[in-house]
C-alpha cells in the first residue's frame, strides 16, 4: 500500500534535504530521470506520461504562479513514484490538484489524493508546519505567512490547516457558482448546510465574488458573517459571529471559502 507522506519524507532524506525551503522539485525530477518541459496544454495544468523506460512531466506554459508550478511538479513526481505501473493517464487540472471530489472514478480519486498528499508533505512536511503554527490561531495572515515562507500555494496551506491545524475550520470549494465540495477539521463541531451542487449562500463572501465580482484586499480578507450563513444552527444562534476568508482563482472561476469562529 502506498503511504504518500512516508514516501515524501523518505525522498527528502535520500536527497539530504533537511530544510523544506531548499526543495527544488525540478532538480528532484531530473535526479529521478524525469525531464520537465513547458508546453501548451489544453484543459490541464500538468501531466506525466510514461513510455517503456522513460517518464516525462509537462507543465502548461500559461501557468505563471511559481507556487502552483512547484506543487504540480511535486504532484506528478508522486504519480511517478506510486502509480507509473498502473494504466491510468494523469492529466491534472485545478480539480485534481485541489482535492475536488471526483466520484465518477474512484480509482482516479484515490490516486489524485495520494499524489496530493505526497506533494503536500514534500513541500511542507507536517512537523515543520506544526512548528510554524504553534500557539497561533487561524487567520488569513497566518496562511499567507506560511505560504510565502515555504513557497507553496495558499490553497495547500489551507489544506494543511484542515488536517493538522490547532483551530477548527471548514473549507468550501465553489466553481462556476456551484458548491462542489467541502472539508472540515476533525473538531469542527457544526452541521454543514446541504448546498452541494447549489450556489453559495447569498449572504456569504463567496456569493459576493460570483454575483458582484468582489475580491477583498489582504487587509480586509477576514470578513464577518453570521453563523447561519453556511451552517445549520438553531435560530437563537443564527446571528452569532463567524468569519469567512475567500480565496479566489478567477482564471478558473473558483472560490475557496474558509469559515471559522474566534
Amino acid at each position: 500500500m502506498n503511504n504518500p507522506r512516508k514516501l515524501a519524507l523518505s525522498l527528502l532524506e535520500d536527497f539530504g534535504i533537511t530544510n523544506p525551503q531548499d526543495v527544488d522539485v525540478i532538480d528532484i525530477a531530473y535526479a529521478l530521470n524525469i525531464p520537465v518541459r513547458h508546453n501548451q496544454l489544453k484543459g490541464c495544468e500538468g501531466r506525466i506520461t510514461h513510455a517503456k523506460n522513460q517518464s516525462m512531466i509537462t507543465l502548461n506554459n500559461s501557468e505563471k504562479f511559481i507556487t502552483r508550478q512547484r506543487f504540480t511538479i511535486a504532484h506528478e513526481i508522486g504519480h511517478y513514484l506510486m502509480h507509473r505501473k498502473e494504466p491510468i493517464n494523469h492529466n491534472d487540472d485545478i480539480s485534481s490538484l485541489s482535492w475536488f471530489n471526483n466520484k465518477n472514478n474512484l480509482e482516479i480519486l484515490k490516486q489524485e489524493s495520494e499524489a496530493n498528499e505526497f506533494a503536500s508533505e514534500l513541500l511542507l512536511p507536517t512537523d515543520q508546519f506544526l512548528i510554524c503554527i504553534e500557539s497561533q490561531y487561524f487567520s488569513p495572515e497566518l496562511i499567507r505567512s506560511v505560504s510565502d515562507r515555504f513557497k507553496v500555494s495558499r490553497t495547500s496551506v489551507i489544506h494543511r490547516f484542515v488536517e493538522h491545524g490547532n483551530h477548527p475550520i471548514c473549507v468550501f470549494y465553489t466553481r462556476n457558482n456551484k458548491v462542489h465540495y467541502w472539508r472540515k477539521s476533525e473538531f469542527f463541531k457544526y452541521y454543514i448546510k446541504n448546498i452541494t451542487k447549489l450556489p453559495p449562500p447569498g449572504d456569504s463572501v463567496c456569493a459576493e465574488y460570483f454575483n458582484e465580482n468582489t475580491i477583498y484586499p489582504n487587509e480586509e480578507s477576514k470578513q464577518e458573517i453570521s453563523k447561519s450563513t453556511w451552517l445549520e444552527v438553531n435560530n437563537e444562534y443564527a446571528n452569532d459571529i463567524f468569519y469567512e476568508f475567500c480565496l479566489v482563482h478567477s482564471s478558473v472561476n473558483l472560490a475557496i471559502s474558509v469559515i471559522w469562529e474566534d
